[in-house]
């Protein structure tokens, strides 16, 4: 297939409005400085506020005195009072979730700060109106209901000649369709004037007649430098203009979008002109109006786009690089859900002067999200390059991030030639059409036809990897964007002195490790990194350096090839040109005093031997080959380490003995396990548990693979539990995600959100309720599992990303160790039943960890852990031992018998031990019945009392047994300091203690009031322990 045709996203839909809250009331609950932070949003907006705290801000004193303020103590609070609000803070507290109940019965706007679900939205301070500080709210997606409230509002309250604007607000929201069903009513409604809530500008440059000068931006700034977009309308050829990068980008974003989103400060010029043209009611190359909105850089940031994209807008960015480490978890779903979007993203910060730098620093950092990355430099590049960039999201419908010089200002203008609208658009849709007639073309086909493309409508060259320089260079340096071109300014003079070349990369993802080395000539035997990262003193958090050296260590190149790498960051151009003449050993140019510098700070050089870091990796993306090469070349750089269960103290073992303890023909499957342990360091002590972490059935992982449309081969990077692990598809499936678990009403809720059917999503969310219980009742008892649910409701599908977050982990299943390391060094020994029974339908069900031991073999490795129980032997080796066991219950006790047997062996004097062991047949289920009649017959086992309750007419349980040895009980537990444990099903635990109780209270002289205070105190002193399931 040519392309991949969109998948629909189901994302958390979006509103960002104004939230004008002057002369209404709103109410706030909680205590310290947040609630403090709080009370000063709603009150600059200026709302009466009322402050339920029990230990009030001593900030807000001046409200206080000014009465706009009044504070009252959080018991006072009565339900009844919520109703005379506007809107209601939550911050904390042990009552949030009944004030989140009173505002939404009462129809009152609720905002809790700890739990989305019960908010109907979020608080994101980002822009001040005309005279008050503005909130700004995004719905959470849980609440369809709130979302269509606040867009009559909004609406209802827009100027008459805005209408055109009506559109921009439905496609900011998941109710679209609502809000075209209450158009008309939502019109008659601006001429009521009646007001609830009011908002200030929904979309923050919508054209009016106070700003709609061309004069000015936001007052202060001229925009006259910008393009005269009437004339680029009109015309059908390309014009010389004077634009510097910033406006170029801007330009293509806002001709080929009719949303542009910009992520800057105000004080940046990034994204300026979008803006200032959205102002002015410009059009776009589509003939219709463009709302641009400034964001703010924050967690979170990008969820906008998200929500935009869902609603079927066309969607673009201009923002600061800083701002893409906060859209990480966004940007690796998009790329999931293949989203077509460009974010032209200025690579800049400041430096400690204060002065903008070109830094790939917080680039580097989104490139994990696996979208596609181009980079250019000057105005004429960033032009060209982000019209491909589009024509690229476009056509390969995923992300795009264009990578441009964010160290120019409005200042550093340039010539260049600028397309026509009509130009842009004929470019996309050519590239469209190249591609759609190809055949099993992938991202990287994508971008090398756009290329070709490009230069056939426009007759400039760019390729994925530009190499320019000698064709005998031993030495190469590489780079990227404004550093590419600095470099490449001094080559000219560099090879009359010595062979040399620059390869300039403009695609920095996908990357290619074959298409780079193709690239080099020959007879390259040494590459210098040159790139410009701030924030980077280790070379290998550098991707670009990273990259190259993969490439060179495992990419096979025809010769070794040595790898330097040298930070320019902050650098003059003299310093470059130096900086490329001594990696030559050619003499250096005499610098001005004012480029000297003492320190290396700028030139860092390195080779990957000096190499040792950690990294932070994000939440969860698609990986690649490339990425898990460098962790596997660099372990140390990466801080790689190769286990089974990342984070957690397992260990490898080997299944040297199985059997079956009970009869083929006997219902119940009960085996007995041991594990080599000799090649390990495990080790364990009397009582412990053995965690064994099962693994999902391979075959069924495969089957719902095939049926949810996943590729088992993907590589997948997630972080669990704080540790980041990169796995297949079908590895997270069968070893790390509980997929046949069974999962909570979290789950159902979660899904809801994902179904595109409105009765699937209304039976889920149904299923959850009091109304719903019932049929969730049987699902549980049915064991409806993850995969059940995901089969069932198939119009929910989340991305594999979000299943890794939504499905619990396969838990370690713990089992009672059931021998002594002292008589059986380098072995541990499990007493396992099989666990299986009929759903409703039918449907044989077992469980997830005994079905995985009940089909291995001998000689089949698995991860385990150890893990410390309460079923400890008393500390002298003199006392006394009860033991009571059910079942499977009598693990821990082999363990006990064996231990004393040793030390016995050892000429010990042992105490007395007492075996209570109980199952349904003798002949079927007398578990390790051999070993104990042999301890018993050798006195170390002084009793053994047998409960078998089915072998008689009248059933006999341990409790019986322990009523006939009454005497004995109370003697050895209440004057010989004996330890009594049980072990096995939870229901006998009430017989037992009573039994207990009857012989302290018959032979023991403890009165009947006091008998169970003595069983607490022994329970204190860890001497009745109990370990049941």
């Amino acid at each position: 297939m040519a392309s991949v045709s969109p998948v629909t996203a189901t994302p958390t839909p979006s509103l960002i409005a104004g939230l004008r809250l002057s002369g209404k009331k709103a109410a706030i609950f909680g205590d310290g400085q947040i609630v403090a932070s709080r009370a000063v949003f709603a009150l600059d907006a200026g709302a009466d506020v009322v402050l339920y705290t029990a230990d009030a801000p001593a900030s807000l004193t001046k409200w206080l005195d000014a009465g706009r303020l009044r504070i009252v103590h959080s018991s006072t609070y009565k339900s009844t009072d919520i109703s005379s609000f506007s809107v209601v803070f939550v911050v904390g507290g042990t009552q949030q979730q009944a004030i989140a109940r009173d505002a939404r019965t009462a129809g009152v706007l609720v905002n809790v700060a700890s739990d989305s679900e019960l908010s109907d939205f979020t608080l994101m301070p980002t822009y001040r109106g005309s005279s008050s500080l503005q909130i700004a709210v995004t719905t959470n997606g849980v609440a369809p209901r709130v979302a269509s409230r606040l867009l009559t509002e909004i609406v209802g309250k827009l100027p008459a000649d805005l209408e055109p604007q009506l559109k921009d607000v439905a496609r900011l929201n998941h109710v679209a369709r609502e809000a075209e069903r209450q158009r008309d009513k939502m019109i008659d409604s601006i001429e009521l004037g009646t007001e609830d809530i009011s908002t200030a500008e929904t979309v923050a440059n919508t054209p009016t007649q106070q700003n709609s000068s061309p004069g000015s931006v936001d007052g202060t700034q001229s925009e006259n430098h910008y393009l005269d977009l009437a004339t680029l309308r009109d015309i059908k050829k390309q014009t010389n203009q004077a634009i510097n990068v910033q406006t170029a980008v801007s330009y293509v974003a806002h001709a080929l979008s009719d949303l542009c989103f910009v992520y800057s400060a105000p004080e940046q010029e990034i994204g300026e002109a979008a803006l200032a043209w959205s102002r002015r009611a410009e059009k776009n190359a589509f003939g219709e109006w463009v709302s641009a909105l400034r964001m703010q850089t924050r967690h979170g940031a990008g969820h906008a786009l998200w929500g935009a994209l869902s609603s079927g807008s066309k969607v673009a960015a201009v923002a600061s690089a800083e701002s893409l480490p906060y859209m990480v978890p966004v940007l690796a779903e998009l790329v999931a859900r293949k989203q077509p979007i460009v974010i032209h993203a200025a690579a800049q910060s400041l430096d400690e002067a204060v002065v903008a730098q070109t830094d790939f620093a917080d680039a580097f950092v989104a490139l994990r999200t696996n979208a596609i990355f181009l980079v250019s430099a000057s105005a004429q590049e960033a032009h060209d390059v982000a019209l491909i960039a589009h024509a690229v999201a476009h056509t390969a419908n995923l992300p795009v991030v264009h990578l441009v010089n964010g160290a120019q200002d409005a200042a550093n203008s340039a010539d260049a030639q600028i397309s026509s609208h009509h130009q842009l658009t004929a470019f996309v849709a050519a590239v469209d059409k190249t591609v759609k007639a190809a055949s099993d073309v992938q991202p990287t086909d994508v971008i090398q036809l756009a290329f070709a493309q490009f230069k056939s409508a426009f007759g400039r060259t760019y390729r994925s990897l530009e190499y320019t320089g000698s064709a005998d260079a031993e030495t190469v340096f590489v780079s990227l964007g404004q550093t590419a071109d600095s470099v490449q300014s001094e080559l000219p003079a560099i090879v009359k002195e010595r062979s040399a070349g620059v390869l300039n990369v403009r695609t920095l993802r996908p990357w290619d490790v074959s298409q780079f080395l193709a690239s080099l000539p020959s007879t390259t035997r040494r590459l210098v990194v040159l790139s410009s990262s701030g924030d980077y003193s280790d070379p290998m958090l550098d991707a670009l350096n990273a990259d190259v050296s993969v490439a060179a260590f495992v990419g096979n190149p025809a010769a070794p090839i040595r790898v330097v790498y040298k930070n320019l960051y902050g650098s003059s151009q003299n310093v470059v040109a130096n900086t490329m003449r001594t990696a030559l050993g050619l003499e250096e140019i005499a610098l001005p005093d004012s480029e000297k510098t003492t320190d290396d700070k700028h030139a860092v050089e390195t080779t990957q031997e000096e190499v040792s870091l950690a990294t932070t990796e994000p939440a969860a993306f698609h990986d690649d080959m490339l990425t898990v090469a460098k962790r596997v070349v660099f372990p140390e750089a990466f801080g790689t380490q190769l286990a089974a269960r990342p984070g957690e103290k397992t260990f490898m073992v080997k299944v040297s003995s199985l059997r079956r303890m009970t009869p083929d023909t006997y219902d119940r499957n009960i085996i007995h396990i041991e594990f080599d342990t000799s090649d390990t360091d495990l080790t364990y002590e009397i009582g412990d548990a053995l965690g064994v972490y099962g693994f999902n059935d391979a075959t069924q992982v495969r089957a719902f693979c095939t049926q949810y449309g996943l590729d088992g081969e993907q590589l997948v990077t997630a972080s669990r539990d704080g540790q980041s692990q990169t796995r297949s598809i079908h590895s997270w499936l069968t070893h790390a995600l509980d997929l046949f678990g069974r999962p909570s009403k979290k789950f159902y809720t979660a899904l809801a959100d994902f179904a595109t059917d409105e009765k699937e999503a209304e039976k889920l969310r149904w299923l959850t309720t009091s109304e719903g219980s019932v049929e969730f009742k049987d699902r549980v008892a049915d064991t409806t599992t993850y995969a059940d649910l995901l089969n069932e409701f198939t119009s929910a599908r989340p991305s594999f990303l979000y299943l890794v977050d939504l499905i619990a982990p396969i838990k370690p299943r713990h089992y009672s160790i059931a021998s002594s390391a002292k008589m059986h060094p380098g072995s541990v020994h499990l007493c396992v039943v099989t666990v299986e029974w009929k759903n409703s339908k039918g449907e044989v069900r077992m469980g997830q960890c005994t079905r995985f031991l009940n089909s291995l073999n001998i000689g089949d490795e698995i991860v385990v852990s150890v893990k410390p129980s309460v079923m400890k032997l008393p500390p002298l080796d003199s006392q006394p031992v009860i033991m009571a066991g059910l079942g499977t219950g009598m693990a821990p006790f082999r363990a006990f018998i064996e231990e004393r047997a040793v030390r016995k062996l050892e000429g010990v004097d042992v105490g007395p031990m007492t075996l209570y062991f109980g199952s349904r047949h003798r002949a079927m289920e007398y578990l390790y019945g051999e070993e104990l009649e042999a301890y018993h017959a050798d006195g170390l086992l002084s009793g053994l009392q047998l409960a078998f309750s089915r072998d008689q007419k009248a059933k006999v349980y341990i409790q019986h047994k322990m009523r006939e040895d009454a005497e004995l009980l109370a003697s050895q537990m209440l004057n010989q300091d004996g330890c009594f444990y049980l072990c096995g099903p939870t229901w006998p635990t009430g017989d037992v203690k009573d039994a207990m109780v009857g012989a302290f209270t018959k032979f023991g002289n403890v009165k009947a009031g006091d008998a169970n205070r003595v069983i607490e105190e022994l329970k204190e002193s860890e001497r009745y322990t109990l370990e049941v399931y």
